[in-house]
């Protein structure tokens, strides 16, 4: 391996595969390994067309020669196979599963590439949208949804599993999930019934440019899924897999790497080898890699507040990574946790978003989770949600509804330390919220927004037993989360933290946090060339902080005992006491830095 904490890998297409000579496979071969350092291929049987026998013989020997480990990889795309097929209007050339010579085609594909390798990974065109005549008659009464979970189940265990097992029982078989997890249910994607027949899973961290693509995904992404699928399946969670495609620079491109590197792969997956070789994004790779490498072995496990995204939701799609980029830590979770005094902080807290919704016991979690002494956190959209789900059940817990009324917000209310207690901020433009009505003195408002005479709260909490349900209404448009003020974002960043530290100041920047006292930031702002300044702060009495990558110390700002006035109006039944030490921190567009707190 040419790096201690992961393996370095790349994926060769089919077409390419067919058409290298042994020369320029070489030449190519020492580009990479001079440029990024290629630990492990993936060499690709099929997609539109099978990778001849001999070419991936070629392949295979040539790799053994720079001791390079080779896979498997297939994608499950198909050209026309009869006259028929054409009528069938098939997104990238998906295979309609309903088709028997289609059918026929993927188990010949699964046998070939178990013949070939002993361990395979299907790249994320493992799904159907197929409506033909043929989908349309066997779905019957069901839903797409209902019918195309069971079916890409049935084409899992028939079709690719049993069939390749078959020819080759030592074969180890690996699904790539595809970045777009709100759509996988509507498309047949079910990782929470696949992750039992599947040997492992991979985890498609492709976020490059949210604005220019149709896929509208949070940078932030490219960490958060990564530590979803840990949750979905603990240790069988294989790597992160980005690419250089719609990149707009070159940071664009390294960004996606950083945040795959944070979430603490077992792999980079580079995809693809063609597109890796001489392209001038791929160079400095290798020189972050080797820094990544030195900073990511000190780092324990990730940890975050967690958030609640069953299998087959949507809702509020990708608020999490909305929250990543404004500097809070996300840990997405399959499962509802349980309620763990003994874990501290990221053990007592959970958020629930609209997505939560799909589990149809959720009210109850969240009311036996409160009441053992837990936070619940939830959204705006959970709460008109369970509103019109359950309000007597609801209504148990708050005295928050909704009346279908917008908030136009362009003064915010926020607590500080002045006598009166209060903070109030203009903003250059108005943002919209869903407005929730609360009963004054039943729900406790911390931090409220409006114009003129009226305003209503956007941060409030219910006690609930040795608990409470903490309610928090996010801009409707989730990217005007980063035009919050400052002040705004920092009484969110510590109502929302789990692990005793955030940050004070503008979005911008990530904060990623782990189990072992290290934390690091990520600064995503590009634009100009004027460093981010902000505070760090640490909850109890921190000595310093150690820069990792070179052990430089950081010495506090100061040191603060909680404000009784924001601890008072964050909690009067139960004021926090404490201390907290600062850190001034400053760093540079597209860096990242990371600490360990002594």
């Amino acid at each position: 391996m040419h790096y201690k904490n992961f393996k370095t890998v790349t994926y060769c297409v089919a077409g390419w595969v067919n058409h290298i000579t042994e020369k320029d496979l070489r030449e190519q071969t020492e580009w990479l390994q001079k440029y990024v350092g290629i630990d492990k291929i993936y060499l690709e049987t099929y997609r539109d067309e099978f990778a001849k026998k001999e070419q991936l013989d070629m392949v295979k020997r040539v790799m053994a020669d720079y001791g390079i480990e080779v896979s498997g990889g297939i994608t499950t795309v198909t050209p026309d196979l009869n006259e028929t097929d054409k009528k069938r209007q098939r997104l990238f050339n998906t295979f309609c599963y309903c088709n028997e010579p289609m059918r026929a085609r993927l188990k010949e594909v699964s046998e070939y590439t178990a013949q070939n390798f002993d361990e395979f990974i299907i790249d994320d065109f493992f799904f159907t949208q197929c409506q033909c005549e043929d989908c349309i008659r066997e779905k019957g009464e069901r839903s797409w949804e209902e019918f195309r979970l069971a079916k890409m189940m049935e084409v899992s265990r028939d079709l690719i599993i049993g069939p390749a097992k078959k020819v080759n029982p030592k074969i180890h078989i690996i699904i790539k999930y595809p970045n777009w997890r709100e759509s996988f249910a509507q498309t047949g994607y079910n990782p929470g019934q696949q992750r039992e027949i599947f040997d492992s899973i991979y985890t498609g961290t492709e976020t490059r440019h949210g604005a220019q693509t149709d896929q509208h995904l949070p940078r932030y992404l490219s960490y958060s899924l990564m530590r979803y699928f840990e949750s979905v399946a603990p240790g069988r969670n294989g790597g992160g897999w980005f690419d250089n495609f719609d990149c707009d620079r070159i940071d664009t491109y390294l960004e996606q790497a950083y945040l795959t590197a944070f979430a603490k792969p077992k792999e980079m997956m580079m995809f693809c080898w063609p597109s890796l070789v001489n392209n001038k994004r791929s160079t400095p790779l290798g020189f972050m890699y080797e820094r990544l490498d030195a900073i990511v072995g000190q780092l324990g496990n990730p940890v975050g507040l967690k958030v609640y995204i069953p299998f087959n939701s949507k809702g509020e799609d990708h608020l999490e990574d909305f929250l990543g980029m404004a500097g809070i830590p996300m840990e997405p979770v399959c499962d509802f946790p349980e309620y763990d005094e003994g874990a501290g902080a990221a053990g007592c807290k959970v958020m629930v978003t609209a997505a939560s919704l799909k589990d149809e016991k959720i009210l109850e979690k969240i009311e036996t989770f409160a009441a053992a002494g837990g936070n619940v956190i939830a959204t705006a959209g959970f709460i008109i949600g369970a509103l019109q789900k359950n309000p007597e059940q609801l209504g148990k817990l708050t005295s928050v509804s909704y009346t279908n009324r917008t908030l136009t917000a362009d003064e915010f209310q926020c607590a500080c330390a002045s006598p009166m207690g209060k903070n109030y901020i203009k903003t250059a433009g108005p943002i919209t919220y869903r407005l929730l009505e609360h009963r004054n003195n039943a729900t406790w408002s911390v931090m409220n927004a409006g114009h003129g005479e009226y305003h209503e709260s956007i941060l409030c909490y219910d006690t609930y037993g040795k608990g409470r349900l903490t309610i928090v209404n996010l801009p409707e448009m989730p990217s005007k989360i980063y035009e919050l003020p400052s002040q705004v974002l920092t009484q969110i960043r510590r109502e929302l933290n789990s692990n005793g530290i955030w940050i004070d100041g503008g979005a911008g920047v990530s904060l990623f946090t782990y189990d072992n006292k290290t934390f690091g930031l990520y600064c995503h702002i590009w634009d100009g060339c004027v460093p981010c300044e902000f505070m760090v702060h640490v909850k109890g009495q921190a000595k310093q902080l150690k820069r990792i990558s070179d052990g430089t110390p950081v010495m506090p700002w100061n040191r603060l005992p909680m404000e009784p006035v924001y601890s008072r109006q964050l909690n009067p039944m139960k004021p926090e006491e404490g201390i907290e030490t600062a850190f001034y921190v400053r760093i540079q567009p597209g860096d990242f830095c990371f600490f360990e707190i002594q």
